[in-house]
């Protein structure tokens, strides 16, 4: 799997936001990091980096979690898709909190799992276009 394009990764947990980069860059893409969804909002402003996917975790401390954010980017990019991430069993249907729409990803992943979401993903902007 290869892929090109800018990707916002959003979790407060440093180890996953670590690998998740990680593996992006290794399948070709540019990733961009983001501890907190209130940092990832004002790097999604930047008006000179064109993105092509936000993967945010759902629950993070902050004013914003990733619902939140998800809300706001979409707003901001209605056509930026979106993948969620969660460790939280609990939380297996998104769209119930008024989310746009998304993949779900729930942690842990193996990286070819991570890897097929974020093409999946990818592929729905590119056929939604």
């Amino acid at each position: 799997m290869s892929g090109e394009g800018t990707i916002l990764v959003v979790d407060d947990e440093p180890d996953i936001l670590e690998l998740a980069a990680a593996f992006l860059k290794e399948a070709g893409y540019t990733p961009l990091a983001a501890a907190n969804a209130d940092i990832a909002f004002i790097i999604l402003k930047q008006p000179a980096i064109a993105f092509d996917l936000l993967i945010t975790d759902i629950i993070m401390p902050g004013t914003l979690d990733g619902v939140g954010l998800a809300i706001e980017a979409t707003r901001l990019l209605p056509d930026l898709p979106v993948v969620y991430m969660t460790g939280f069993s609990g939380i297996a249907d998104v769209r119930a909190r008024a989310a746009p729409p998304g993949a779900l990803l729930n942690k842990p992943w193996s990286r070819e799992k991570f890897l097929t979401t974020v093409d999946a993903a990818r592929r729905s902007r590119v056929t939604a276009a």
